[in-house]
C-alpha cells in the first residue's frame, strides 16, 4: 500500500511541476534559475526522504529502481537524439575546440583534486577513491543552459556571437561529460577491482555499446513501416524500456546505453526529429522524479562533506575559467571574448543529476558523499550563475569582423 501511495505522490508532483512556469514571475535571476532547473524538487525529495518525513525511505527507493532505470535511459536517449553529426559540423570548428579544452581541463582538475581530497578523508581502497573522483570530474565538466535562458529572457544582447558560443559550449560539453563518465566506469568496471585491466575495460565498453546499438537499430527497423503517432510513442517507450532493462540485466549504465541508442536514432533514423519532439514532451516530468529521488537519497552524515563540497565548487570554477581562457588563447575566435567567460558556464543541470543517480544505481554503497557534494554545488551554482553570465555581456568592447568565422550567423 505504501509503495502504491509513493508512486501516486511522485506522479502527482511531477505532473503538477511539469506544468508550472516561473519565467514570467518577478523573482531575482538567481532564484528564478533555481526554480527553472527544478532545484526545489531536490528539497521536496529531502523532506520526503529519511532526513525528513521518511516517506521515501531506503526500501521505497529500492522498489522504485525500475522507474529510475527507465528515467535515466530516457534522459540519455533524449540527450543522444540532439547530436546529429551534420548539424554539429555547421558551426565553426573553434567552437568545438573551445568546448573540448574547457571540458577536458575541468574534468582533469576536478578528478585530480577530488582524488587527493578523498584520499585524506576516506579510508578505502584507491580504486574506490578513483572511481568516485572520476565520476565527480565527469559531472563537473558539463554545463546547463538554464542560466543563459534566464539572462537572455531578461536582456537584449548586442553580442550574438558570444551568446551563440556559450549556447554551443553548454549544449555540447555534456557529450564530453558522458564520454568521460563512460571511460571512468570502463577503467574500473567494478569497485572491488584493485587495478586496471585493459581486457576487462574493453569488454565492458563493448557490452555497453551493444546495449545501446541493438535497441537503436530495432527502433530504426520498426519505424520503416507506416504508423500513427500513438504507435510511434509506443515504439519509443518500448525501445527505452528494452534498452534500460538490457543495461540493468547486464549490470551496465542505463544512462550511457540510452545515450548510445539516441545517437544511433538521431543519425540513422529518418523520423529522428519526430522522435525528439515526442521524447521532449515527457522530459520535465521524468526529470522532476529524478530530482525527487536524488533528494530522498541524501544522507548527510558529516560536516566534512560541506568542506569537500566547497572544494569541489572552487575547483570546478577554476577549471571552467582556466579552460576557456586557455582555449581562447590558442584559438582566436576573431571577436571579443571576456577573459572570465568561464563564469558563464557554471550552471549545472539535468545531466549532472543523471550521472550521479546512474552512479548510485551501479554503486549504491559509494554514492552518499557524491550526492552531498552535488546537491550543495547545484544550489550554489544555480544561484550565482545568472549574475556571472550577465556580467560577461556588460563589457562592451567592439567585436572584430572575421568573414570566414561569420558564416554561422548567415
Amino acid at each position: 500500500m505504501k509503495f502504491l501511495l509513493t508512486i501516486i505522490l511522485l506522479t502527482v508532483i511531477s505532473l503538477i511541476g511539469s506544468r508550472l512556469t516561473f519565467l514570467n514571475r518577478k523573482f531575482s535571476m538567481g532564484f528564478q534559475n533555481i526554480l527553472l532547473t527544478g532545484t526545489e524538487y531536490i528539497f521536496i525529495g529531502i523532506l520526503l526522504g529519511q532526513m525528513g518525513l521518511g516517506f521515501l525511505d531506503a526500501e521505497a527507493i529500492v522498489q522504485l529502481s525500475p522507474f529510475l532505470i527507465f528515467g535515466l535511459c530516457w534522459i540519455g536517449f533524449l540527450f543522444g537524439l540532439q547530436f546529429e553529426v551534420r548539424n554539429i559540423k555547421k558551426m565553426p570548428r573553434f567552437f568545438f575546440s573551445i568546448t573540448i579544452v574547457q571540458s577536458l581541463l575541468t574534468f582533469l582538475l576536478v578528478s585530480a583534486a577530488m582524488t587527493v581530497v578523498f584520499h585524506q578523508f576516506l579510508e578505502v581502497k584507491f580504486s574506490i577513491i578513483l572511481i568516485i573522483a572520476l565520476t565527480l570530474g565527469s559531472a563537473a565538466s558539463c554545463t546547463a543552459q538554464s542560466a543563459l535562458a534566464v539572462v537572455d529572457r531578461r536582456h537584449r544582447f548586442s553580442k550574438p556571437r558570444l551568446l551563440n558560443l556559450l549556447r554551443y559550449v553548454s549544449g555540447v560539453d555534456g557529450l564530453l561529460a558522458l564520454i568521460f563518465f563512460t571511460l571512468a566506469l570502463s577503467i574500473l568496471p567494478a569497485a572491488e577491482v584493485s587495478k586496471v585491466n585493459f581486457l576487462n575495460s574493453l569488454e565492458w565498453l563493448g557490452i555497453v555499446l551493444l546495449t545501446g546499438l541493438i535497441p537503436g537499430f530495432i527502433l530504426i527497423s520498426i519505424s520503416r513501416v507506416k504508423f500513427s503517432q500513438q504507435e510511434f510513442v509506443l515504439f519509443l517507450i518500448g525501445t527505452v524500456l528494452f534498452c534500460g532493462g538490457l543495461a540493468d540485466m547486464l549490470n551496465h549504465s542505463p544512462l550511457i546505453a540510452g545515450f548510445i541508442c539516441g545517437l544511433v536514432t538521431a543519425n540513422f533514423c529518418r523520423h529522428h526529429i519526430r522522435a525528439l519532439s515526442t521524447v521532449l514532451q515527457a522530459e520535465k516530468s521524468i526529470y522532476i522524479i529524478l530530482l525527487l529521488l536524488l533528494g530522498a537519497s541524501w544522507h548527510f552524515s558529516s560536516a566534512t562533506s560541506l568542506i569537500v563540497a566547497c572544494i569541489y565548487f572552487l575547483i570546478r570554477l577554476i577549471g571552467k575559467l582556466a579552460g576557456t581562457y586557455l582555449a581562447i588563447q590558442i584559438w582566436n575566435p576573431g571577436f571579443y571574448l571576456p577573459k572570465t567567460i568561464g563564469l558563464a558556464l557554471l550552471s549545472e543541470g539535468g545531466l549532472t543529476v543523471a550521472i550521479i543517480l546512474d552512479f548510485k544505481l551501479l554503486y549504491p554503497m559509494l554514492a552518499d558523499p557524491i550526492i552531498t557534494i552535488i546537491i550543495i554545488s547545484i544550489f550554489i551554482n544555480e544561484w550565482l550563475s545568472p549574475r556571472f553570465t550577465l556580467a560577461q555581456f556588460k563589457k562592451d568592447q567592439p567585436e572584430k569582423k572575421s568573414p570566414d568565422r561569420d558564416l554561422f550567423l548567415r
